[in-house]
């Protein structure tokens, strides 16, 4: 059973949708992208012909139009089968298109915002580098001014996406005081068609090789100065206020994530028989389930509440977005480790996606911030 405390009838007739387009259309095919480690591309283009990729972005450009609550719910019910079309819709439709929507200039909006939902292009965001992690000031890049063009260098990782991307949003310094004060957001559409973008490697982690991390140089790529978006030197500010939202999307990812862990056990633990009777009757097993079930709808309550907040207009929901994706990611990592516990060697083997969800809940607690990031943000806030 999902709690739908928060929702009203269109959300929840929009998960049902959202449910249905999953089991149909992406369920059957998980296992074969995992296999080949191949990037659903093809996925993506469901999604956008479903009218499920561009959820929160105005219709005007190419965007379903609807709430941050649909957006959560779309979110989690696609990680609730598999994360990479989730983390896919969650980056286009936080750390992209709100960046481009609130900033974005109007031909920006309509080539980029427009271009991208339009045709299911692929968004990334090039922030993170080998010495700015968790400290997002300490980027090195440098994004030069050389008449009417922007010449970028530097070396960027974690960059989602970066290899199949059809735009990516670099966030690099464009002054030398070494403060937030000089860092900004320019745009880089067709990376892939220009010179001085390289694709260093494909980042192998822990979630597997569908997934797509990029590690990325950057040598005297040039774009035009008005590939700038919003103003020099807002960059940093720019990117704090999308990653608010983007942590909302990872907050969804993690309770989906959490709830299909939940349900394969509800399954197995009432099919699976030890000693005459089914293992849900162990209390070891059945108060593993109460738990699960606690920090569930415990994670999706956090998650709605932020998602309600942006939908009633809030200008910034730093601490509900922190609280959300550090609770959410916690309990997933809880939730499926305990889901590999209960499905015993089955758990353990990759027949079974028990294994994946644990590996995909790992990596949401790194990040849109560390939880210990997040933590450091709440409760500095607590004060504010």
């Amino acid at each position: 059973m999902i709690s739908n405390f928060g929702l009203d009838d269109r959300h929840v007739a929009h998960r049902e949708r959202v449910r249905k387009f999953c089991d149909e259309q992406i369920r059957p095919v998980v296992d074969d992208y995992e296999e080949r480690g191949e990037f659903p591309l093809d996925v993506v283009d469901e999604l956008g012909e479903a009218g499920l990729y561009g959820i929160n972005v105005p219709e005007e450009y190419g965007g379903a139009g609807l709430d941050f609550r649909s957006f959560v719910v779309t979110v989690e019910e696609l990680a609730r089968v598999w994360k990479i079309p989730a983390g896919v819709v969650s980056l286009s439709c936080s750390l992209f298109a709100n960046t481009i929507e609130k900033y974005g200039t109007d031909w920006q909006r309509e080539e980029w915002l427009r271009g991208l939902f339009t045709d299911n292009g692929v968004a990334a965001i090039s922030l993170t580098e080998p010495q700015a992690g968790s400290d997002a000031s300490a980027i090195e890049t440098t994004a030069t001014r050389d008449g009417d063009e922007y010449v970028i260098d530097g070396h960027k990782v974690w960059t989602s996406h970066g290899a199949v991307a059809d735009i990516v949003l670099v966030v690099a310094r464009t002054g030398d005081d070494g403060t937030h004060d000089d860092v900004s957001i320019i745009a880089v559409p067709e990376p892939h068609d220009r010179d001085g973008f390289e694709i260093v490697r494909d980042i192998p982690c822990m979630e597997g090789d569908a997934v797509v991390e990029s590690e990325i140089a950057y040598d005297g790529l040039r774009v035009p100065t008005d590939y700038l978006l919003g103003e020099e030197g807002q960059g940093f500010r720019y990117i704090m206020e999308a990653l608010d939202i983007g942590r909302i999307g990872a907050a969804a990812q993690a309770v989906g994530i959490s709830q299909g862990a939940f349900d394969e056990c509800i399954s197995f633990a009432d099919e699976r028989e030890a000693f005459g009777r089914s293992i849900r009757q162990f209390q070891g097993v059945s108060f593993k389930l109460a738990d699960m079930q606690m920090g569930i709808d415990a994670s999706r309550l956090l998650t709605y509440r932020a998602a309600s907040a942006l939908d009633r207009g809030a200008d910034r929901v730093t601490q509900p977005a922190a609280m959300a994706k550090t609770f959410a990611s916690d309990t997933a990592m809880d939730v499926t480790t305990e889901a590999v516990q209960i499905h015993g060697s089955r758990g353990y083997s990759r027949d079974y996606p028990l294994e994946r969800y644990m590996r995909e809940a790992k990596g949401i607690q790194i990040y849109e911030g560390t939880n210990e990031v997040n933590r450091h943000v709440i409760a500095k806030n607590l004060y504010e």
